[in-house]
């Protein structure tokens, strides 16, 4: 990959615009910045790309996300191995996104977009051996949680369900979800940087675009008051899910013959 990450202009516009709405959903929500920028990026350049796009943005915004939760105590104190255990799975899906062609990649990242639209469901599966294993049960999501988050920059689904199956205060769920995420970016940059993939200067040339991301935040936490995150969250499907298709067709096209 070229180490020096420069944008034409109609690509930097396209970028913006995407960081933009991923901030916006994340001061709206509280979190999903990566699930809403890294797939739509993915659409535009190709994976790598997105990551390093991603990374600085990404970053500052679960920065202020976390400094702004508070609740360490309840999250932290209880709930640090889970965060343990994405630091270790991030190195593992980083170090598979160095390695793995664009097609997994793209299948991958869709997958976990529809795990996302469909975690109701699946959280009415038997799990009721999470409760019989805690410490295995915070492993399997903590690692599978980091291991996408580092492949594919979305680490929401498995993490989400996890703590929604124990029951976790929203709060506290928000803020420990936040955590995981940072940490997990850490671990993927520093991965990514050691293998030589990036630069920091590829990184910092994007600073515009972590301002725009900003400017969405900051937009997102006026529309709380304005709209109800439930009608947020429904367009929000509608969007994901169409992405998670188009993703697939890249994903599979790869595959086609000629």
């Amino acid at each position: 990959m070229n180490s020096e990450l420069i944008l034409s202009s109609p690509l930097w516009l396209a970028a913006a615009g995407v960081l933009f709405i991923a901030g916006m959903t994340q001061g709206a929500l509280g979190f999903g910045f990566p699930a809403i920028s890294t797939p739509l990026l993915v659409l535009m350049v190709d994976v790598k790309t997105a990551i390093i796009l991603n990374l600085l943005p990404n970053f500052i915004v679960n920065l202020i996300s976390v400094l702004r939760g508070g609740n360490w105590g309840a999250s932290l104190g209880k709930y640090w191995p889970v965060a343990i255990y994405v630091l270790i799975g991030s190195f593992l899906g980083a170090s598979f996104l160095i390695v793995s062609p664009q097609e997994p990649i793209r299948l991958m990242l869709a997958l976990m977009i529809i795990a996302y639209l469909y975690q109701q469901r699946l959280a009415k599966l038997d799990w009721s051996w999470l409760t019989r294993y805690p410490r295995l049960s915070a492993c399997a999501f903590g690692m599978t949680g980091g291991f996408f988050s580092g492949s594919v920059n979305n680490s929401l689904p498995p993490l989400l369900i996890y703590f929604m199956l124990l029951g976790v205060e929203t709060t506290v769920m928000t803020q420990i979800l936040n955590l995981c995420f940072l940490g997990g970016k850490v671990v993927q940059a520093a991965t990514l940087a050691a293998a030589g993939e990036i630069r920091l200067s590829a990184a910092l040339a994007n600073i515009s675009l972590t301002l725009v991301a900003l400017a969405g935040m900051y937009a997102g936490m006026k529309l709380q008051t304005r709209i109800s995150a439930e009608s947020y969250a429904k367009v929000l499907r509608y969007v994901l899910f169409a992405i998670a298709l188009l993703l697939t067709v890249q994903g599979l096209r790869g595959w086609l013959p000629g």
